[in-house]
């Protein structure tokens, strides 16, 4: 189903992005400004019919194209494209692209999150969730299902119940997410050392426990090394490229100068380590691991999720990944330095006990807060703090 065309224009100042300087509200209407689209700048707010709908996030989408996702209170979720001509927003609850998603919106399921023409999640009406994906990518999904049975029985995944060719159900893991504090209460400590401890029961070897309802798919384990990492920083670097050579810092340099620079660093740090890596540092890996990946409930105890992306690598990423977001999420103004501190506590504890180099979960963690910096580049509310991001990667 073809979009609804929306043209735009800036309503505020040009938004700065050094880490120093405050982020001006701009919202798209529904007059024209090709100019707004052709600077990439990501917008505060969309507005649909009368509405302004904040952005809360975007992603680089090819072809100089930007796709967004905005939410509205009491309204749901409402998502499109930005390039050089301006905004297109999609119908309500279709993407032509994910062909599952029309049909489990109209049997009741409620939007939950929705990546435009990538991927959707849909809760449905008996609380199980879907993932919604292009024709044919279902299969990747459940291949990461596979690939992740060895975090069990340290945590709960969610198990496959029906899949087609772009659409996966999934069971319902229990719990809350190790994001916010105040749900946890007095139980942050120990919510924190059991999901860790957990972690470190993972085993990476290719097991025969497979979902019932997951087709046969290969079992063979994929490895990410520390020269996929850095790959992987090169590639969100180019793609937030555009965002990050226009805005220049206290010191004068842009951004991506700035990138460019943690870049080579980090890479050196990668590569003279990799080779000494220990065996045993190496083992299953999440590898997208952060406090909203991990779900903890008192009596079921911690489960985990979106493990699309299991695999074997060093251990250490997963644990940098987890250091780098907490202390993000101390930025942000989530987590008190506290909160922040348990959990990098538990982390080098848990390092300590399975021999892992905290050199190696030092310098994970500066890749992670680099890539951070990319990703959050996209972000209209943080992108202004993607200067501290670098700062601390340094």
């Amino acid at each position: 189903m073809t979009g609804t065309k929306q043209t735009v224009t800036k309503q505020a100042v040009t938004k700065q992005t050094a880490a120093t300087q405050v982020a001006t509200k701009q919202t798209v209407t529904e007059q024209a400004a090709t100019k707004w689209g052709a600077a990439l700048q990501i917008p505060d707010a969309v507005t649909i019919d009368g509405q302004d709908w904040k952005v809360r996030r975007a992603w680089p989408a090819g072809d100089s194209r930007i796709a967004w996702e905005a939410s509205l209170p009491g309204q749901g979720i409402r998502v499109g494209y930005l390039d050089e001509r301006g905004v297109t927003v999609l119908d309500a609850d279709r993407d032509p692209k994910l062909p599952g998603l029309a049909r489990l919106l109209a049997d009741g399921g409620r939007l939950v999150s929705h990546r435009p023409g990538r991927r959707a999640v849909v809760r449905l009406r008996d609380g199980s969730f879907a993932k919604c994906v292009r024709d044919g990518k279902a299969s990747d999904v459940i291949a990461g299902q596979r690939r992740a049975v060895g975090f069990l029985p340290g945590f709960a995944l969610p198990q496959v119940l029906s899949s087609d060719s772009s659409t996966v159900v999934l069971s319902v893991v229990p719990g809350v997410e190790l994001h916010d504090p105040a749900e946890l209460g007095e139980e942050w400590s120990r919510a924190w050392a059991e999901s860790l401890d957990a972690w470190a029961q993972a085993k990476a070897h290719p097991t025969n426990t497979v979902p019932a309802a997951a087709p046969k798919l290969p079992t063979a384990m994929l490895f990410h090394g520390a020269a996929d990492e850095v790959e992987v920083l090169h590639l969100w670097r180019e793609r937030a490229r555009p965002l990050l050579e226009t805005t220049r810092t206290v010191r004068g340099e842009t951004l991506l100068a700035d990138v460019d620079e943690l870049i080579a660093e980090v890479t050196v740090e990668l590569d003279d380590g990799a080779a000494s890596a220990r065996d045993g540092s190496i083992g299953l890996i999440h590898r997208d691991l952060h406090d909203k990946q991990i779900m903890w409930d008192p009596v079921s105890g911690p489960g985990l999720l979106d493990v699309d992306t299991a695999c074997r690598g060093e251990r250490a990423l997963d644990l940098g990944n987890l250091c780098a977001h907490a202390r993000w999420r101390t930025e942000q103004g989530l987590w008190t330095s506290a909160e922040a501190a348990v959990v990098i506590d538990e982390i080098a504890r848990v390092a300590s006990a399975a021999g892992i180099d905290p050199a190696r979960v030092s310098v994970y963690e500066r890749a992670t807060l680099i890539r951070l910096a990319c990703v959050y580049a996209f972000r209209p509310a943080w992108s202004d703090r993607i200067g501290w991001l670098l700062e601390a990667a340094r």
